[in-house]
């Protein structure tokens, strides 16, 4: 986000802002060493004393930060405006205030922020010091006092800085020397309390060049006391080789009024050896009100470490290219605060550069491919904010446009915490990466052929690991190769075999070398159990330690199930088989008895209706006529009697007949006349036969047909009324071949309810007696389902009823 804040007292800051004089000035060493010290004793990167006005933030004082001024809108110091005490932001990219800030979504992020404001004496905040990281983070409580009290030295530096300016001014006006002197030894006590505070030797002289004041960092670091520091007597201690040409510049510079910075060899005689150190001196003319100079003020770094630090790395440097011609190895190193960076002669070999070639940061990156540079650029970032090396493999285009691989790798060195140097090795594995590509098709080819194969295959390692499995393994078990991949083979197992598997074949497979046809369960991803035989065969290394197994799993899970089903289908036929047997035997007793029964009962009732016509006609001529109506009656009850016992018997005849009967050519008008000649004498005339056809035979069992033609005649003579006729039509037919035999009445018809039923066994119409056993139709259907015809309905109604018999003839 883009932050627009005022403070509320932002006139009054602004104009006091205006009075010190310090925008847009020169650097100086006091407020550049409270920025070092600042990132020093934060542990961060970036370290900013930066003064704000109406439009921007300008930085006084800056480490690890390319940018003079930042516009204000873009800071997050105006924040830290608001209020007296330090502003801190662990995590920028997870606070609404900061998460869409263009410094927060930039690469790399800036993540961390804490700022103190300078308060000035009339209680304005003419800026702040603040310091900044790129990873997340929090200061100590020790941080966070460090960082505020070097704000209060910069508010004091600043307050100094305008006092001295303005007491110059005043003299040169009013003359007031006194008073100018007076304020310039305050000024300038301000000075010295706050040069003791500062890390770095700080030192003053006087315009001649003689030192009038040094700091106790001053006097450590060149081993003198407090009267030993003053004068030139700290030339005393310069090295012999070094001290014409330091005396020599140090004068130069103080006649003719100009900034001193040089670096020499100091000599301590309080350490031993000799104590030769590295130094750093910078000082810078006081100038004075009419012009000319006043004096310096100057700082010294002992550098002996960081010398002896990038000595030690040229070596390495140097070294390292001896050896990277040998191994085809190059260096590289980059110094964060020169942002230079420099090659070894093999890696300038490897970009088709001539050796000592100094290539700039980004063409050193467009030697990558597109594709590879952000893989190159992120792993750099990631180095400096958590201090993690790096080692990619990499695509890149050299100078001259050949294309290779190279092993890109690096680190950063720190400094107190802070990155300062990048260093790393660069390698041409081009060959390396083409076998690696290749070896990799190769698997990648043989894993496609494994994973294809339509068998079931798996492989394992020592510990039972599934390392992959084949597709169809995968279809048949269903699961998905991430759900398998990396587990234990024992989680597709019930517990029973996981045990016989650790227990006996895994044991086995790892000492005899193979295991074959090893039956286990596998557990599907849906619960289901697959039946299996496994068998596998290891593989060991050199040293004939276990590496794998590759399986081949045979489901036989359906040829188990088909087994079970032959096995029950088996015993099924064996259990129907004895129960045919019984029924067989059943049946044939059954038929025995039905005969039995046949012959006695039917053979006296017989008897007896041969005894009644006998009777009868005797008595016919003898007038007696009571007598004759009595006997009539009697052989009409026993007609009835021998009719039901005749479809009695019939009914269980064929229902234990088993549908088996004799069709023979009988003749038709044989059929009809004895069908006619079992009715009672009294209704025989009332049959009338209508002839359709020449067809004299046809091909039936004339038993079963006869009692099915003189049920449905004995049915019709029934129900029609009185002495109505009763109508038997014989037809046939050629295609397909049969005869037709229709009886027709003149009687009520069948009633409604009766007709979905009129054929089961049991059916009785409204003229029937309780007596009877509705068995006549049902006789009718099932002689004609035996010769493969049909006995059906055609009409009924109150002008009567006609059924049909059709007995088919083919075959």
């Amino acid at each position: 986000m883009l932050t627009l804040i005022k403070p509320a007292d932002e006139e009054r800051r602004l104009a006091r802002l205006a009075a010190l004089a310090v925008m847009d000035t020169a650097p100086e060493p006091l407020f550049d060493h409270l920025a070092a010290l600042a990132a020093q004793l934060c542990g961060t990167p970036v370290a900013l004393l930066g003064l704000i006005d109406e439009r921007r933030q300008w930085f006084k004082a800056r480490v690890g930060f390319g940018r003079d001024e930042t516009p204000r809108e873009r800071t997050f110091c105006v924040h830290t405006l608001q209020g007296d005490g330090l502003f801190e932001v662990c995590d920028a990219r997870l606070d609404e205030r900061f998460a869409g800030h263009p410094d927060v979504l930039a690469e790399p992020a800036l993540r961390f922020y804490a700022g103190v404001p300078i308060r000035l004496d009339d209680g304005s905040h003419p800026g702040t010091l603040c310091v900044v990281d790129y990873r997340p983070r929090q200061l100590s409580e020790a941080q966070r006092e460090a960082l505020t009290r070097l704000a209060d030295a910069a508010a004091e530096a600043l307050m100094m800085r305008e006092r001295v300016i303005a007491n110059a001014q005043a003299d040169f006006q009013a003359g007031a020397v006194g008073a100018a002197l007076a304020a310039r030894r305050e000024s300038e006590q301000r000075f010295r309390v706050l040069a003791d505070a500062a890390p770095l030797g700080v030192y003053q002289t006087d315009a001649a060049g003689q030192g009038v004041y040094a700091s106790p960092s001053w006097q450590r670091i060149f081993g003198l006391g407090p009267q030993a520091s003053l004068g030139e007597s700290w030339l005393g201690t310069v090295h012999p080789d070094d001290l014409a040409s330091v005396g020599d510049h140090w004068r130069r510079c103080v006649a003719a009024g100009r900034r001193f910075e040089m670096r020499f060899r100091a000599q301590r005689a309080d350490m031993a050896g000799g104590g030769l150190r590295q130094l750093w001196v910078r000082a810078h003319p006081l100038p004075a009100p009419g012009g000319g100079v006043t004096g310096y003020v100057g700082v010294v770094e002992d550098v002996t470490e960081r010398l002896t630090a990038e000595r030690e790395l040229r070596e390495s440097q140097a070294l390292l290219d001896r050896t990277g011609r040998v191994a085809g190895i190059g260096g590289w190193s980059m110094d964060l605060r020169t942002m230079e960076l420099v090659w070894s002669d093999q890696t300038c070999r490897i970009h088709d550069r001539e050796p000592g070639h100094r290539p700039t940061l980004d063409e050193a990156f467009s030697y990558y491919k597109p594709e590879a540079r952000p893989a190159i650029e992120n792993a750099i970032q990631q180095g400096m904010r958590e201090g993690r090396p790096w080692s990619l493999e990499l695509p890149l285009r050299t100078a001259s446009g050949r294309e290779i691989w190279v092993l890109a790798q690096g680190q950063a060195d720190l400094q107190d915490g802070v990155p300062v140097r990048l260093v790393g090795a660069l390698q041409d594995v081009t060959e390396h990466h083409r076998a690696a590509v290749e070896l990799e098709q190769s698997r990648q080819r043989l894993r496609a052929l494994y994973e294809s194969t339509p068998a079931l295959m798996h492989s394992v390692d020592a510990s039972g690991r599934v390392l992959s499995v084949s597709d169809r393994w995968l279809e048949r078990l269903g699961y998905r190769r991430e759900q398998v991949v990396g587990r234990q083979l024992d989680d597709f197992m019930t517990p029973e075999t996981s045990a016989q598997v650790r227990e006996s074949y895994r044991p086995a497979l790892w000492r005899d070398g193979h295991v074959d046809d090893c039956p286990v369960q596998l557990i599907c991803a849906d619960g289901r159990l697959r039946d299996a035989l496994v068998s596998a065969v290891a593989e060991f290394d050199l040293a004939g330690r276990p590496l794998r197994a590759l399986a081949l799993v045979d489901d036989i899970t359906e040829e188990l199930r088909h087994r079970a089903e032959l096995a029950q289908e088996q015993r099924m036929r064996r259990q129907i088989e004895r129960h045919v047997q019984e029924l067989d035997q059943l049946l044939h007793e059954r038929s025995e008895m039905l005969d039995v029964l046949a012959h006695e009962v039917r053979q006296p009732l017989n008897n007896a209706s041969a005894a009644l016509q006998s009777a009868t006609s005797s008595l016919a001529g003898r007038g007696e006529r009571l007598a004759l109506e009595r006997l009539t009656r009697a052989q009409a009850v026993l007609g009835q009697v021998l009719a039901g016992v005749d479809n009695t018997l019939a009914a269980a005849s064929l229902l234990a007949g088993g549908g088996r009967i004799a069709r023979l050519d009988t003749d038709i008008d044989t059929l009809i006349a004895v069908t006619i000649a079992d009715l009672p004498r009294e209704q025989r005339d009332r049959i009338v036969v209508r002839r359709h056809t020449a067809t004299r035979t046809a091909l039936m069992d004339m038993s079963l047909l006869r009692l099915a033609l003189r049920n449905l005649l004995s049915n019709a003579l029934k129900y029609a009324p009185g002495v109505s006729p009763v109508t038997l039509h014989v037809m046939d037919f050629d295609e397909p071949a049969a005869l037709q035999l229709e009886v027709a009445d003149a009687g009520p018809g069948i009633p409604r309810e009766l007709l979905p039923r009129l054929f089961m066994r049991g059916a009785r119409g409204h003229g029937g007696t309780e007596a009877a056993h509705g068995l006549g139709l049902y006789i009718v259907r099932r002689v004609m389902d035996l010769h493969g015809g049909s006995a059906e309905l055609l009409r009924t109604g109150p002008l009567g009823t006609v059924m049909r018999l059709t007995l088919p003839q083919a075959g």
